[in-house]
């Protein structure tokens, strides 16, 4: 019986010690969210701050930066939660960035999706502009439009596990689609 209890007792220790840290906002997850109205738990929270890489900067107006030795080059990032495939569970939009990170974009975005197993997966992270959401729809989820320099603009579509490489949309018929912002479609109310 005592062989077994200092194992059981170690074992419980590291389990309400990995609950606890579950329970906290990092620093970079807590300045992430701040200002987003959002269901996701701390866990998740945290999941997707640790994903993207972020450090703090210390700075307030531009709390970000991409890792320690990039402080020099701070920046700002805005979530959008929202749910465009109406299920229940929130997509989460990152748009954050400047020319250091992001080159002549200026910007760029990354998008988290719940996979099968629960965990947040990034569907993006390369540089762009807050896509827009167009009426189109594959397999549940919208295509997206992603903006940014150039003449011609990437269309995604959603291929059963991941935002793929669809089409291409010049410059003039840009403004011809039917889309909708990604800022008007995030939760704010929750």
């Amino acid at each position: 019986m005592k062989k077994y209890l200092l194992p059981t007792v170690a074992l419980l220790c590291s389990t309400l010690s990995y609950g606890q840290q579950n329970n906290r906002l990092s620093e970079v997850a807590s300045l992430l969210f701040k200002n987003a109205k959002t269901t996701l738990t701390t866990a998740e929270k945290n999941q997707i701050a640790t994903k993207l890489g972020f450090v703090s900067s210390g700075l307030k107006d531009l709390p970000f930066a991409m890792d320690k030795d990039s402080k020099a080059y701070p920046f700002n990032a805005v979530v959008y939660p929202t749910d465009l495939n109406k299920d229940g569970k929130q997509e989460i939009f990152v748009w954050f960035g400047n020319s250091y990170t992001s080159g002549n974009t200026g910007s760029s975005i990354s998008m988290f999706i719940k996979n099968a197993a629960g965990t947040y997966v990034d569907n993006l992270g390369f540089p762009g502009l807050a896509p827009d959401v167009l009426a189109t729809v594959n397999k549940g989820y919208p295509d997206l439009l992603i903006g940014g320099p150039g003449m011609e603009f990437p269309v995604l579509r959603w291929n059963g596990r991941t935002y793929a490489n669809f089409k291409t949309v010049s410059n003039d018929d840009y403004d011809k689609l039917k889309k909708t912002s990604v800022d008007s479609l995030a939760i704010k109310d929750r």
